[in-house]
């Protein structure tokens, strides 16, 4: 699908949205020819559902198929997605940061920047948990290719950001900050298969004891990160986020 037609769907939409990016495999780098399209974004509630006596929606979350290929859509109000923001959701900072940008803002660039020096050093934890979920289902006997690069992904993805602060989600670029033997193999693999293509056996044992090194590189990148504490960012998400509501500059 072509960004034009991504942006239509958009604009097709009940809300207006006030950004988004492309996450998951095409973000990552190892999309195959079945990979879904995964949408995310934010948008800004009218005033009348945030002040009113009934709970607003903050999230809108549905699934389609749309020019032959599967949309996973998330978006969420600019309230909901700053204070996942400010909890250390990595899967929002990845959003913030994707360079895969569909509808494009000046809030956008407005929040990444007044963000970036508040990237902490607790991100750690959403990128530990995450690879601990992947050896646990690159373990099982009908782990797929796909499974271990994610694992591969979010392991370097964390080391990465807690070295840098910078956010990199794209295995192939990290690959080249972090060269690892076998797994340009297997996003070619992906690439050129289907979205489950099995792992097999051998080749299993090698990446698992390779991803368990990577937990504790991970572990020791969190121990010597320069980044700072979470949580400084607060007050500046605070008035980002009325600032949009009011629709001031």
């Amino acid at each position: 699908m072509q960004l034009e037609q991504l942006r239509q769907t958009l604009a097709n939409q009940t809300f207006q949205p006030l950004f988004a990016t492309l996450s998951g495999a095409h973000l990552y780098g190892f999309e195959s020819p079945d990979s879904d399209v995964d949408l995310r974004g934010a948008f800004v509630l009218p005033l009348k559902a945030v002040i009113g006596m009934h709970e607003p929606k903050e999230t809108v979350s549905k699934t389609f198929d749309e020019h032959g290929l599967e949309i996973d859509l998330v978006c969420h109000d600019i309230l909901k997605f700053c204070r996942l923001l400010h909890k250390n959701s990595g899967e929002v900072l990845e959003q913030l940061y994707s360079d895969l940008v569909v509808w494009p803002s000046p809030r956008l660039s407005e929040l990444q920047n007044l963000f970036q020096p508040h990237i902490g050093k607790e991100f750690y934890f959403h990128y530990r948990g995450f690879l601990l979920n992947q050896r646990k289902l690159v373990e099982k006997p009908e782990a797929t290719v796909k499974e271990c690069l994610y694992g591969y992904r979010v392991a370097l993805t964390g080391i990465h950001l807690l070295q840098s602060g910078q956010l990199n989600a794209n295995l192939p670029s990290l690959l080249e900050l972090f060269p690892e033997p076998e797994v340009g193999e297997l996003i070619e693999e992906k690439q050129s298969t289907r979205e489950h293509s099995p792992l097999e056996a051998d080749r299993k044992q090698r990446h698992l004891k390779r991803l368990e090194e990577l937990q504790g590189e991970l572990e020791v990148a969190h121990a010597n990160s320069p980044l700072p504490s979470s949580g400084g960012a607060l007050e500046e998400l605070s008035e980002f986020v009325v600032r949009v509501r009011m629709g001031r500059s």
